[in-house]
């Protein structure tokens, strides 16, 4: 609603007057500085208050690495940053803006680095609204409209009691219909966000989290809805949060990040690397080589939904192999969506780490561009100096530079880039495999168009194949009566059968078809107690692995409560 074309590119944060959307983007952040050396670490936990007073401060020339970690987004925090910083304008705009695409700029003093972060999380649900610490407004979330325990649904029409009789009973929608969102104003109180668990884990904080169908696109809720509530992971309380992640890597060795709110997440691993003296992090106190952390970090996290969405893929493979269904067909349709909206927004991190493995030149640096100090005093050649990272320039105008030693390691992040690419490849295939084997089964079984064309609620494409399937069951069944009608239907001159009663013609058709029959359907029949069979045997395992998941995070429970 703030894009007008022909406007000022970028936002200038020395303006005196902003636009009322920034105004409007307040937040409480957690902000980390952590100033650091091979020998020496100081962090600090500020909030926006207090950001302005340790940057006023001047980094201690013994730590020649800054690192600014922002979890959340305010513009208050952005332009106290963005004013100390000098960072450019164009870089501010896409931060601002959460579904900037991944790429990396390049600027004078500073690069401008963003990408997305994709994490498995858990959502708040009725099963476990109970053992979390969470207050009244943090309501599980529900994809029922009838029950109106969601602030997206309105609530159930009260019927006085004397009209109950005359009042024709509401049946619970259909899976395929579409759920209702009531919110005149566009979006709910949330806008596109959701509360959900921080992760996976048991008792991980309720926070605000945007879906992955929600990233892409919140103009349609009731399309948005439908698909979250049809997901391959929904079964499983799971769904998969993305936000987007900018990073500004500036000339004087200084990293500041921004997280919508996965910054937890980045920070543990990173500091516990920091406070170890033997990491390559560590010594090297580079900025570069921070932000090549920060960056295989995001990657990681995306490992878990890889695992989650294959073993949903097997699953979806055991029901196509035993009990095809439209129903199946559905679950497979959403989850190639799925699957290509993950490559869309993991694809271009492979460009974001060959455009830094690409920034360097073959001639060294030789600048001390990298301390907040200023040159250092010619040392006398018998000093000890500590050896310093190789570092590289590159022929653009920019005094950023990226480090051998983080070239050497992002070289690994690409590694895994491409091995996740690969899995989600071959999963986008795989489905596709299933749905044509799927069809192509279902297809080969009269029966089966039947049971397909009932289990839809008879959506037009299966309507025809519904009353096709009518017409050829009373086919076969008169097939017998057709024939002895014929049989002794015909002009003998000679027939001592049509000597007898009608009463003769029932003794012999209605053993006949009773036969005809049984020999006909004894094969579908088989069929269908076998799928009936693998069905059940299918719902009785998975409801056990729930069971044994929700034994497992009680015990956790009960551990975490004796610590």
């Amino acid at each position: 609603m703030n894009w007008q074309p022909g406007a000022e590119p970028g936002i200038d944060t020395d303006a005196e007057r902003v636009s009322p959307h920034l105004e409007a983007l307040r937040a409480r952040c957690d902000i980390l500085v952590a100033d650091f050396s091979a020998d020496h670490l100081e962090t600090v936990q500020v909030d926006n208050a207090s950001l302005e007073e340790v940057l006023s401060e001047q980094r201690p020339p013994q730590l020649p690495c800054r690192w600014i970690s922002v979890n959340g987004l305010s513009w208050d925090v952005i332009k106290i940053l963005g004013q100390h910083y000098g960072l450019h304008r164009l870089a501010i705009e896409d931060l601002i803006n959460t579904r900037t695409r991944t790429k990396c700029d390049w600027y004078s003093d500073h690069a401008f680095v963003v990408l997305t972060l994709q994490k498995l999380v858990r959502i708040h649900s009725h099963s476990d609204s109970e053992d979390c610490d969470c207050s009244d407004d943090d309501k599980p979330i529900s994809y029922d409209d009838i029950d109106g325990t969601h602030d997206h649904y309105p609530e159930r029409e009260r019927v006085p009691f004397w009209k109950k009789p005359f009042k024709k009973s509401k049946r619970k929608q259909p899976d395929h219909t579409l759920p209702k969102y009531n919110d005149p104003e566009g979006l709910d109180k949330l806008g596109d966000m959701i509360r959900a668990h921080s992760s996976t884990a048991d008792g991980a904080p309720l926070q605000n989290i945007r879906t992955l169908h929600r990233y892409e696109s919140m103009q349609n809720p009731e399309h948005t809805l439908f698909m979250e509530k049809h997901s391959a992971l929904f079964e499983e309380n799971l769904v998969v949060s993305v936000e987007q992640v900018a990073i500004f890597l500036l000339a004087d060795n200084t990293v500041i990040s921004f997280f919508e709110h996965s910054g937890a997440d980045i920070e543990e691993p990173i500091l516990e690397r920091l406070n170890s003296p033997a990491t390559m992090l560590r010594r090297s106190a580079d900025a570069s080589l921070v932000l090549q952390a920060i960056i295989d970090a995001i990657v990681d996290l995306a490992i878990p939904v890889k695992e989650a969405y294959n073993k949903a893929r097997k699953d979806l493979q055991i029901d196509v192999l035993t009990n095809p269904s439209m129903s199946t067909s559905k679950a497979l349709h959403i989850f190639t969506e799925e699957i290509d909206m993950l490559q869309n927004l993991f694809k271009p991190i492979i460009n974001l780490v060959n455009s830094l493995r690409d920034h360097k030149s073959q001639e060294p640096f030789l600048e001390g561009a990298f301390s907040s100090e200023p040159p250092a005093r010619k040392k006398d050649k018998n000093e000890h100096r500590r050896p310093q990272p190789k570092r590289y320039y590159t022929q653009t105008p920019t005094s950023v530079v990226m480090s051998h030693v983080a070239h050497v390691y992002l070289g690994d992040v690409l590694d895994h880039c491409i091995t996740i690419i690969q899995s989600l490849e071959q999963m986008d295939a795989s489905a596709n495999n299933l749905s044509s084997l799927m069809f192509n089964t279902i297809g080969k079984s009269l029966m089966s168009r039947l049971a397909v064309s009932s289990m839809t609620h008879n959506p037009s494409g299966a309507r025809t194949n519904t009353t096709m399937s009518i017409i050829a069951l009373v086919t076969v069944f008169f097939a017998p009566l057709t024939f002895l009608c014929g049989y002794f239907g015909m002009n003998f001159e000679h027939f001592a059968g049509i000597k007898h009663s009608d009463s003769f013609f029932w003794y012999i058709a209605v053993p006949t078809t009773i036969v005809f029959m049984a020999l006909i359907g004894g094969g579908v029949g088989y069929r269908t107690v076998k799928t009936w069979a693998a069905r059940f045997h299918l719902a009785k395992v998975r409801r056990g692995r729930k069971q044994r998941q929700q034994q497992m995070r009680a015990r956790q429970r009960q551990r975490a409560a004796l610590a």
